[in-house]
């Protein structure tokens, strides 16, 4: 067997080997660690662009954004996950008939996608400039449909640190191309070039990090498509619900209360959208174990499931901590003393982290049993729940009512993923001891942060660094974690 093929064959059978762990811990927190600087990297670009270009065409820059971003959601509908699902539970030749089968439908919906979002400025008598740079932008569907594809062989390899590199790299040639363009001066078209230009770049990166995974080549079969649309159909209606519900408490305090409050909540909301994304990031970098499990190892499942809960309720603690007590701090940031009233909405915000990361986790654990239907009537439920918390709370809190809202609808949401899956397989029923230990670990870290007469930011570190030995002396920490932290932190002896 040649070097390719032993590096192959190991990849195919590491969802079944035991550093599958490892790799999740160590890459997933690589992703995060991408992530994070991703955002830092993107603060340079975004002033530069608004600075750069007119109020006017700043606004028909962000329409063309929001048309491509909405069409290329709509291709997605999930199917990357459900491929993903099916990616890892296949073995050998089969995984690259999927793959196959996989772009040539991608690249058949970006096509649809980008004929339909070109007949839709122009049946809206959009401005021409709107219909150009969304014929030009429109070609990153056509990138990302291959992209996306090679993704989900490195995903479900749980080459994870290959998965980071290329997060990182998106935002970098993002920005690369911002600053070049505004440095040369250029108006307002040569910028509907950066989501073509840097999903090429993102595609050859790709190509390199998945080293022959598939052939490139987009294939024909009809009944291969079918098979993925029928799996994807209810689960892309739960997740366009679970795109919902988030959005209507922000959409109830724009109609129902004032301006300002709306900009209060606003600004808040955008902060917690940034550090939700860290919860689905794990949650994905484990789906392909969790698939695997599913499908040939309950045992492996119900330990994965456990670990991955209780991963889930110590890190959504962290991120409920130092955002809670940092929230003036990074009001502060984002929009100076003008943003002082909104602390109090932030801080209520931060008491649904945790259910968020609970939400994800669960999330992939029933699209990995197929419980379509169970995520469907969830976030219809979150839905129902958004819309009749907003009408009562809103329009006579303002932001607080809309924060209310918001972590209820986290709550609800947790609360009826966790009975779903509970009730499809009793066996995986979380051990709720160890929230019991985040939650007092949590209480210690809070009256720390609040209480201690020093700064914003130093009390942000002190009550992180409480809730980190907290956690460790009462174990809310899962051993795997704990003991990696040890490794990290505690040299070894000659």
């Amino acid at each position: 067997m040649s070097e390719q093929q032993a590096t192959a064959v190991a990849e195919s059978d590491v969802l079944d080997s035991r550093e599958a762990g490892g790799r999740i811990i160590r890459g997933g927190g690589l992703r995060v660690a991408s992530y994070v600087a991703g955002i830092l990297i993107g603060l340079i670009s975004a002033p530069l662009l608004v600075r750069h270009l007119s109020v006017a065409d700043y606004g028909l820059y962000a329409t063309v954004s929001s048309i491509v971003v909405v069409v290329m959601g709509i291709t997605e509908g999930g199917l990357g996950n459900v491929a993903i699902r099916e990616y890892a539970t296949a073995d050998g030749a089969e995984r690259r008939r999927i793959l196959d089968s996989l772009l040539g439908l991608r690249v058949a919906l970006a096509a649809l996608g980008a004929v339909a979002a070109i007949a839709f400025t122009l049946i809206a008598s959009y401005p021409a400039a709107v219909t150009i740079g969304v014929a030009i932008a429109g070609l990153s569907l056509f990138f990302g449909a291959w992209q996306a594809t090679l993704i989900v062989a490195l995903q479900a390899e749980l080459r994870l640190g290959s998965l980071a590199g290329i997060d990182f790299a998106r935002q970098v040639a993002t920005t690369v191309l911002v600053v070049v363009l505004v440095v040369a001066g250029v108006g307002l078209i040569p910028f509907f070039t950066v989501p073509a230009t840097g999903a090429a770049v993102l595609l050859l990166v790709t190509i390199r990090a998945a080293g022959g995974a598939m052939s490139l080549r987009p294939r024909m079969h009809v009944e291969r498509w079918k098979h993925l649309l029928r799996q994807t159909a209810v689960y892309a209606v739960a997740t366009a619900l679970g795109v919902l519900y988030f959005q209507i408490a922000i959409i109830a305090t724009s109609l129902l209360s004032t301006h300002e409050q709306a900009g209060y909540y606003g600004a808040s909301f955008r902060i917690i959208d940034i550090a939700n994304g860290v919860p689905w990031l794990l949650a994905s970098s484990a789906f392909p174990l969790l698939a695997r499990s599913a499908h040939n190892d309950a045992d492996r499942l119900r330990y994965a499931t456990g670990r991955l809960f209780e991963t889930a309720a110590v890190t959504g603690g962290a991120f409920c901590v130092a955002i809670a007590v940092g929230a003036p701090f990074a009001l502060q940031v984002v929009g100076g003393d003008k943003l002082d009233p909104a602390i109090p909405t932030l801080r209520l915000l931060a008491a649904g982290v945790p259910f968020t990361f609970l939400v994800a986790t669960w999330a992939f654990t029933l699209l990995s049993l197929h419980r379509h239907r169970s995520l469907l009537a969830a976030n219809g439920l979150a839905v129902v729940t958004a819309l009749v918390l907003s009408a009562v709370l809103v329009g006579s809190n303002g932001a607080r009512g809309a924060a209310i809202t918001t972590v209820a609808l986290e709550a609800v949401l947790a609360t009826a993923y966790g009975v779903a899956l509970t009730r499809a397989r009793p066996d995986l029923r979380p051990p709720l001891v160890r929230a019991v230990r985040v939650l007092a670990a949590l209480g210690g870290a809070l009256a720390t942060g609040f209480l201690l007469p020093v700064g914003v930011v130093p009390a942000t570190f002190a009550a992180l660094a409480v809730y980190g030995v907290l956690a460790l002396v009462l174990r809310a920490v899962p051993p795997e974690i704990a003991e990696a932290l040890r490794a990290r932190l505690i040299p070894a002896r000659p």
